[in-house]
């Protein structure tokens, strides 16, 4: 996973209850034309995340980030976010990604804050809106969406995610399928990964995607100078199309180094 990309998490408490199994939906709209739509200037989501993930094939001590906040949309792509990251320890972390800029705080962050700054900004710290989320899937580009909704096999299922009713649909993506369609992937596992995602996706009767569930793994090469390991995301989404506009700390708060 790249360095910059920001893991985040939420303990999720509600666990989707299985109601009954449905044949693969004839009535749900398809999400990535729904999700086309929804990419409207001043509109948003919000959402709380919990991965894991683990280098080599030791999967006993996870590294683990709970994340909880909103994105921005502008006319069909992401523009910004504001997201908690909670580390196992316990850490709190803060980001605002706003104008193609990143603003931090807690951690070093704060602790190397002069007194009356509350933000810290530096050029080196260069987050776009995605990157909020730890996802391997970059569930707010259509595109690759659409990707990986053609992959759904098996039946899809009706259950209940946090009192909404919803689809459930799953399936494995190859990363060489997505990558070619999405920036988010490609930064993630490169252009010719050998690496499958399997996936499921909850979909409301309105074609908005509720939760997504990822999991992932690779082995070591050491031809390839390439680390094993993998990652476990679950994603819940709520709220979609509520107003959200994420702006930059005052200049006054924000300590530029």
């Amino acid at each position: 996973m790249s360095s910059t990309r920001i893991c985040l998490a939420v303990g999720v408490a509600g666990i989707a209850v299985l109601v009954s199994p449905v044949r693969a939906s004839a009535g749900t709209p398809d999400p990535s034309a729904v999700l086309s739509k929804a990419l409207v200037q001043g509109r948003g989501v919000t959402f709380t995340e919990t991965e894991k993930s683990w280098i080599g094939d030791d999967r006993s001590d996870p590294t683990i980030f709970r994340t909880s906040g909103v994105v921005a949309f502008g006319k069909g792509r992401l523009t910004g976010a504001s997201i908690k990251r909670v580390t196992k320890s316990g850490k709190t972390f803060r980001f605002l990604i706003a104008g193609g800029k990143t603003y931090a705080r807690g951690g070093l962050w704060s602790d190397a804050l002069p007194a009356g700054k509350s933000w810290a900004y530096s050029p080196d710290l260069a987050m776009r809106p995605y990157q909020a989320s730890g996802q391997s899937i970059d569930v707010f580009d259509p595109a690759a969406l659409r990707v990986v909704y053609a992959t759904r096999s098996g039946q899809a299922m009706r259950q209940k995610v946090k009192g909404v009713a919803a689809t459930r649909y799953s399936g494995i993506v190859t990363a060489k399928a997505l990558c070619a369609v999405s920036a988010a992937c490609r930064e993630e596992f490169g252009k010719s990964s050998p690496v499958k995602i399997g996936w499921s996706l909850w979909v409301d009767g309105r074609g908005r995607i509720v939760r997504l569930t990822t999991q992932w793994a690779r082995k070591p090469d050491r031809d390839k100078r390439v680390i094993g390991g993998g990652g476990q995301t679950d994603t819940y989404y709520s709220r979609w199309g509520a107003r959200v506009v994420v702006k930059a700390p005052p200049p006054a708060q924000v300590d530029a180094g």
